[in-house]
């Protein structure tokens, strides 16, 4: 049988999706000199796309995309193979989260191959972009995410948002290249066509939370499932959650206990949520999400409602044409800044948030160094928070202290890859150690107990990992920032009486981690203060948070108009 009639064949059982059938006419009926570029193309899709696939069909199907590749690099059908070896690159992270150094330079080698035959491939380049993301080479990502931006702005949304939530994790960005790609942005996004606000007086104004993340263990809901339950009478609090409705838990259970009412929003279009809230008669909205979660901050370049304000998820100027405020502190945003900021800032009494504490009994732990001639450092970190920056100067501390070692551990599944690449570099290699997503949050708070002092990162610092930290009586340096996502370790050490742990450049940065390394019983002290008096403070005080939160919108909203 001809070639040619063999591979039709293929492509009329993959067009019926007898994807089993095509897996094996391939394996049964071709010899190894017929498998070409296109046979390795059909069987990796098929492969995939079976209902019966397991992860070993994923690995085989990476397999055959990337030999497809290597077979005919300057046609079409390679470059579609490098695609989706490159998507499925993605998968693999995802369930092993690993990929090997070797792995990692053959792919770049490869991106740039491709590049330099067909130039511009929107599909290479998203492929690129999201695998990119899974081994947090946060500037090889932006420069690919910039080159499709200036190709086609908005042909996808989530992509400039993206590029926007990676300008926060480096330095090469001012506040003032934040506010001004605003401009930009409000100038394409769409502006939906909504009737006039009719002024009704009403019993109670109607304040709604939209949020994408309102599920067990996630960050948010730690600081602000509080929030509800000390809520203002003067308020009828409503929650528009964009989790589908089966990934629900017995945290979202929590919150819609204690709100007046709760929608799942996950379903309708942005257009259709801002009808929706108009039908409600919503008076303030606060987005929890921002340039995060499912780009509903879309909406806010229509006047939905009064008041729209940006809260908690993402702390950076928002900047849509209807972006009303930003909710921050003193500590975050100097009064000579607010002209970096599109919104007006809400000034909140002491601090920005308060996180509720941890369900577990808090016990004192003893400095693990005291039992062992080591001392442990850790950071929990997302590791796309780990810039450039943040590995030099976490290496220094590394090469100073002799019995050291850096324990990392990330909240989201990634590859540690650009890391290994980075550390081996810089000769310190064999001091770090990589945790894998830990299968409990238990074991992840538990892992706090083999901590002598936590590390944060710059310029996009911890916030949910701090106050584990602190709940945990671990101490945290962190270092002054140049704006509100850089400045968030400071403001939470700030209001936890720890203002000495906040370094104000990164030789100070080394320098106080160095003292504790160097005098242990400081070290014990500061972590003998923690426990005693960290839940007194700002940082851990939701009930006079909340009450400080209702007072400052209750009368933003009576002063706005």
């Amino acid at each position: 049988m001809k070639l040619e009639i063999k591979i039709n064949n293929l492509i009329t059982l993959f067009n019926k999706k007898q994807y089993d059938k095509v897996i094996f006419e391939t394996e049964s009926n071709f010899d190894d000199k017929e498998i070409n570029s296109q046979v390795l193309l059909i069987l990796g899709l098929a492969r995939i796309k079976s209902r019966n696939r397991n992860f070993s069909d994923v690995l085989l199907a990476i397999q055959n995309f990337k030999k497809g590749y290597i077979l005919e690099k300057k046609s079409k059908i390679g470059l579609e193979c490098l695609i989706y070896y490159l998507y499925g690159l993605g998968d693999k992270v995802k369930q092993e989260n690993t990929l090997s150094l070797d792995e990692y330079e053959e792919i770049k080698k490869f991106f740039l191959e491709a590049k330099s035959v067909f130039n511009y491939n929107e599909k290479l380049y998203h492929a690129i972009s999201l695998l990119n993301l899974k081994t947090t080479n946060v500037e090889f990502r932006q420069n690919v995410l910039k080159e499709l931006i200036d190709k086609d702005f908005l042909k996808e949304k989530a992509l400039v948002f993206e590029y926007i939530y990676n300008n926060n994790l480096r330095y090469n960005w001012s506040q003032k290249d934040f506010f001004n790609f605003t401009d930009k942005i409000k100038e394409k996004l769409q502006i939906i066509n909504l009737p006039k606000i009719e002024e009704i007086k009403k019993n109670k104004i109607k304040i709604g939370f939209l949020s994408s993340n309102l599920a067990s263990n996630h960050s948010v809901t730690y600081f602000i499932k509080d929030l509800f339950r000390y809520k203002n009478d003067k308020f009828e609090t409503h929650v528009f959650s964009d989790l589908k409705v089966h990934q629900e838990d017995a945290t979202t259970n929590k919150i819609k206990s204690n709100v007046d009412f709760f929608y799942n929003i996950s379903k309708k279009s942005n257009i259709e949520l801002a009808s929706f809230l108009r039908s409600i008669g919503i008076d303030v909205l606060i987005d929890i999400n921002g340039y995060l979660g499912k780009g509903r901050i879309e909406i806010f370049n229509s006047r939905v409602c009064k008041l729209q304000i940006s809260w908690l998820g993402y702390n950076n100027t928002i900047g849509l044409n209807f972006s009303d405020y930003l909710i921050a502190d003193k500590n975050l945003i100097l009064e000579k800044e607010e002209n970096l900021y599109k919104e007006k800032i809400i000034y909140l009494d002491k601090i920005w948030n308060s996180h509720s504490g941890l369900n577990i009994e808090r016990k004192y732990n003893q400095l693990p160094s005291q039992k062992s001639e080591t001392f442990t450092l850790g950071s929990f970190n997302n590791y796309l928070k780990i810039s450039d920056e943040t590995i030099l100067v976490w290496t220094e501390i590394l090469k100073k202290i002799k019995n050291s070692k850096l324990i990392l551990k990330s909240s989201v599944s990634y590859s540690e890859v650009h890391f290994i690449d980075s550390f081996e570099r810089e000769g310190v290699l064999n001091k770090v150690i990589f945790k894998n997503k830990l299968n409990s949050f238990e074991q992840h708070i538990n892992l706090y107990k083999d901590i002598d002092l936590c590390l944060d990162t710059f310029p996009y610092n911890g916030v949910t990992t701090t106050c584990e930290a602190l709940w945990m009586n671990v101490p945290v340096v962190s270092m002054e920032g140049f704006n509100f996502n850089s400045r968030c370790g400071e403001s939470i050490l700030i209001n936890s009486n720890l203002k000495d742990l906040v370094a104000k450049n990164k030789d100070d940065y080394i320098s106080k981690v160095l003292s504790f390394a160097n005098d242990l019983d400081k070290l014990e002290k500061t972590r003998k203060f923690i426990f005693d008096e960290v839940l007194k403070t700002n940082t851990f005080n939701t009930k006079k948070f909340a009450s400080n939160f209702w007072k400052s919108i209750l009368d933003t909203y009576s002063n706005h108009k």
